[in-house]
């Protein structure tokens, strides 16, 4: 027993160590290759500064979507370099089995993917949404008349645009069409509207513009009422992509889907996707233990990486595509996150069991 505890230490720590610098060097490419692609966005209201915040605050949602492929990657390099260096040999030969070893490796990849789940509910939706509404209320062009993303409603017979929504009951970038049938009456720009109960909500910032038969009015003030009968909590999540929700968000907002007879097919495939992230992360551990043990165990440390390179953007390939078909037909979403991680399980203990 205190032999088997010393390897699991031993082995744990090798492919912690290993998964975490992977993580960290994906997440550092992904920081530089985002960085310039987005620096062509910078002008004199959205900085570099505020591209950087942005990027910062998206960190945490990129940590929980890379841990799959991290822990694949870092597995390989890990067990591959106690491979290289015969430690596995000897462990073998202590009378440890294969399984054994992968239980050791999987250790800490169970806790770092329970961590990727608190990630998932309580850190990445808070930051996404602070990044979403920091690009988005800094990107807005003087001219508001060229609106892009954000989400359309129709309130009280007129059309309301929203360009973001925080959890706190909170619009930011209003912009009203006051119209009558066919007649535009007004059009009202607020900066946000701060809901205060019983379908009232507050402008602020607001300037009005109001067309008459001979003339165009502009008026501006500090602030104004707006009876409006918007539910604060489900625009919110209306204006969110599913990504950046949390896993009670997405659950709650798909289920009020479903109970209106809508469509919650991406928020469902989004839940699941998150969900299952700790099996997806267990199932790659098996296949890189399975190449580790068999065909890769000859291999320099530049091939396991390609190997797991090559490993890991097919399996994300095939949970995008068996995802968008589950969508697209009768499969449930769960079935469409499930059935990659099942065929990786598969492989892997198929070619183990080979080896053991």
């Amino acid at each position: 027993m205190v032999l088997l505890s010393k390897i699991d230490r031993y082995v744990g720590m090798t492919v912690l160590w290993s998964v975490l610098f992977v993580m960290l060097t994906l997440l550092g490419l992904d920081f530089i290759i985002t960085f310039i692609d987005q620096i062509q966005k910078v002008n004199e209201r959205f900085t570099t500064s505020s591209l950087l915040l942005v990027l910062g605050y998206g960190m945490p949602s990129k940590f929980a979507e890379y841990l799959p492929v991290s822990c694949l990657i870092g597995t390989l390099v890990g067990l591959g370099a106690l491979a290289t260096t015969s430690e596995i040999t000897v462990i073998r030969a202590a009378g440890t089995p294969i399984w054994r070893i992968g239980i050791s490796a999987c250790q800490p990849i169970l806790v770092l993917a329970l961590a990727g789940l608190g990630i998932s509910q309580y850190v990445s939706p808070v930051a996404d949404q602070k990044a979403l509404i920091l690009q988005q209320s800094e990107q807005r062009r003087v001219d508001d008349f060229s609106l892009q993303g954000g989400t359309w409603v129709k309130v009280n017979g007129n059309y309301v645009y929203i360009n973001a929504a925080d959890a706190n009951q909170v619009l930011y970038g209003l912009r009203i069409f006051d119209r009558d049938d066919v007649k535009l009456n007004a059009i009202i720009d607020a900066d946000k509207a701060v809901y205060l109960g019983n379908d009232e909500w507050r402008l602020e910032g607001v300037r009005k513009t109001i067309f008459t038969p001979d003339k165009v009015m502009i008026e501006t003030r500090p602030e104004q009422n707006w009876q409006a009968t918007l539910q604060p909590r489900h625009l919110y999540l209306s204006t969110q992509e599913p990504a950046n929700l949390s896993l009670t968000e997405l659950y709650e907002y798909a289920s009020y889907l479903t109970s209106e007879g809508l469509n919650d097919g991406p928020y469902s495939l989004e839940l699941w996707t998150k969900l299952l992230r700790p099996l997806s992360s267990i199932a790659l551990v098996i296949v890189a233990m399975s190449t580790v043990f068999g065909p890769l165990r000859s291999s320099s440390m530049g091939g396991r990486i390609f190997s797991g390179v090559i490993i890991g953007v097919a399996f994300q390939n095939g949970l995008s595509l068996f995802g968008r078909m589950s969508l697209l037909t009768s499969i449930p979403p769960f079935m469409g996150v499930m059935i990659p991680i099942l065929v990786c399980f598969a492989i892997g203990l198929i070619l183990i069991r080979r080896k053991s």
